[in-house]
């Protein structure tokens, strides 16, 4: 009995640390902007009509209307509007986004939980992972 507990136990650490690790940021090429992004894994290059650009964004992507910005981003379909009062702009961004100072690059951005500013070395820049 004791020692099912123990294997439960282990399983139970295994699984939470496998959770709480970061996923390290990807770097991949845009040929219609001819510009190297820092994106999550699993980003692909999708269009938005409305502001005719490609970018890289998660696979669940689509338009969203920024209301306050007057434009379009293109954001995961569950994505909404928060204010950055640091930047003076609203960003369209996931629900579980917080605002996080990039210090390398001196300004604040909503980004997910957990994520840390990535070197871009094409750029030259630090950036959260689009």
């Amino acid at each position: 009995m004791n020692r099912m507990k123990v294997i439960v136990g282990l399983i139970a650490l295994i699984v939470s640390c496998i959770a709480v690790q970061n996923v390290t940021a990807e770097q991949k090429y845009n040929p219609h902007s001819g510009q190297w992004e820092t994106v999550n894994p699993g980003s692909e290059l999708q269009y938005n009509p409305h502001s005719g650009q490609w970018g890289y964004s998660a696979p669940d992507s689509s338009p969203q209307y920024n209301p306050h910005e007057n434009k379009w981003d293109m954001a995961p379909n569950n994505s909404e509007q928060k204010y950055n009062p640091h930047e003076n702009k609203w960003e369209t961004t996931t629900p579980n986004s917080e605002l996080q100072y990039n210090p390398h690059e001196g300004n604040w951005q909503h980004v997910p939980e957990g994520q840390s500013p990535e070197y871009n070395p094409h750029s030259g820049k630090w950036e959260y992972p689009k």
